[in-house]
């Protein structure tokens, strides 16, 4: 049983670890720190079955608040059996060159729990901390949970800075392999109270030298951090959206396209638009097309986006009654894993199964091949979705 309050974790929380796409790797070092806010990998785990063995344990964790103990005992059995425990011979591919490494092993496995489950809930935390900071605008360094504590990390217990304050970009815990630290959002009033005051800046930054050996590169890492953990995944997310939505998707990888779109959809801006309270003119982008789909029409993009216009279609002119926003998100979900993929008249007609309802999805592309726009979308039953795709099929407009 978890040992928390809640029985599971906040949504931000678990669409922060969902998102992520597994990432074989040799060694911790190899990967950018910034890239594990959308990559979840293991080092020496390169059969990808391991990786994902790992992953699926590691979300019930996440998910469920699963203590350690009960992570490791359900895990353990499973990596034995596949013979990734103990020491082995793997050859890194940096260099060719054989090497005895450990895989798995309970130090391991602690890391990797420790490396996951609180980055995973800081992460969603953030989110929320973003959402409130209007009426909570501050935050304060938390005293840590852990039994043996770092002396910098105390050192930052009682710090109060605004949640905007660039010194959450590198101290928003954890903060460490273990680390245990945490935050409160609180108000202006309570942050006057506990002694903050205008002008207060947060404290020094004390840079150190740590010399990657793997790459030879030697980066400066703030005094008290552990390398790789100066970040805030949170906020690495949410800027990775902002970067999609202010226009600038030929700099964003594949992967972190398609988790801008995700944190996107989940976002109170499409609450707003699906609820009709965005005005006329706004868009949002909510969904990548499958590949055949953009192949199929020679389009050059894959980004599906959605208006005001369409909305206001869609629950007044369609007269689609009851519609939630978690309808819009079921339906739009549909686009980018459908069931079945129809040839339109215009576009393409996406059919698929989302939170226990059949949906078809309408998209249409302008003439260009630049934009595609999401036009509607209706409830089917199955035998009616089915009956759609049959249909598609023998007319020969199913894609495949």
């Amino acid at each position: 049983m978890a040992d928390d309050p809640f029985a599971t974790a906040p949504q931000e929380v678990i669409r922060y670890f969902r998102e992520k796409r597994l990432l074989e790797t040799f060694d911790w070092r190899d990967i950018p720190s910034q890239e594990h806010a959308f990559s979840f990998t293991v080092a020496k785990s390169m059969e990808h079955d391991i990786l994902e063995d790992i992953r699926a344990a590691a979300l019930d964790a996440v998910v469920n608040r699963t203590p350690y103990d009960q992570f490791a005992a359900r895990l353990t059995p499973t990596l034995q059996a596949k013979g990734w425990w103990g020491r082995r011979i793997q050859t890194d591919p940096r260099d060719g060159v054989p090497k005895v490494v450990q895989l798995g092993s309970p130090r391991r496995l602690r890391t990797i729990y420790w490396a996951n489950t609180p980055t995973a809930h800081a992460a969603g935390e953030w989110e929320r901390t973003e959402r409130n900071k209007r009426f909570l605008p501050f935050l304060l360094y938390t005293l840590s949970r852990a039994e043996r504590r770092r002396p910098e990390h105390e050192g930052w217990v009682g710090i109060i800075l605004p949640v905007d304050d660039p010194w959450w970009d590198t101290h928003y815990p954890p903060n460490g392999w273990g680390c245990q630290c945490g935050v409160r959002q609180i108000s202006e009033r309570e942050a006057r109270r506990l002694g903050w005051t205008d002008g207060m800046e947060g404290p020094q930054v004390i840079m150190r030298p740590w010399r990657n050996k793997r790459s030879g590169e030697t980066v400066m890492v703030p005094l008290g951090i552990d390398p790789g953990w100066a970040t805030n995944p949170g906020k690495a997310r949410a800027r990775n959206a902002a970067e999609f939505l202010h226009g600038k998707i030929a700099e964003l990888s594949e992967n972190r396209r398609r988790i801008a779109i995700a944190d996107i959809v989940a976002s109170p801006a499409l609450k707003a638009l699906a609820e009709g309270r965005m005005p006329a003119g706004f868009a949002l982008p909510v969904a990548q097309l499958p590949t055949a789909a953009v192949e199929a029409f020679d389009a050059r993009t894959a980004t599906v986006h959605l208006s005001a216009d369409s909305v206001a279609h869609i629950l007044h002119e369609r007269a689609e009654r009851g519609l939630t926003v978690e309808d819009f998100r079921a339906a739009i979900s549909v686009i980018s894993a459908p069931e079945a993929l129809l040839r339109g008249d215009r576009g393409a007609v996406l059919v698929g199964l989302a939170a226990g309802k059949w949906w078809r999805a309408a998209v249409k592309s302008t003439a260009d091949g630049r934009e595609w726009w999401l036009v509607s979308f209706h409830r089917k039953s199955e035998k009616a979705a089915r009956d759609m795709i049959e249909r598609a099929r023998k007319a020969g407009k199913l894609m495949e």
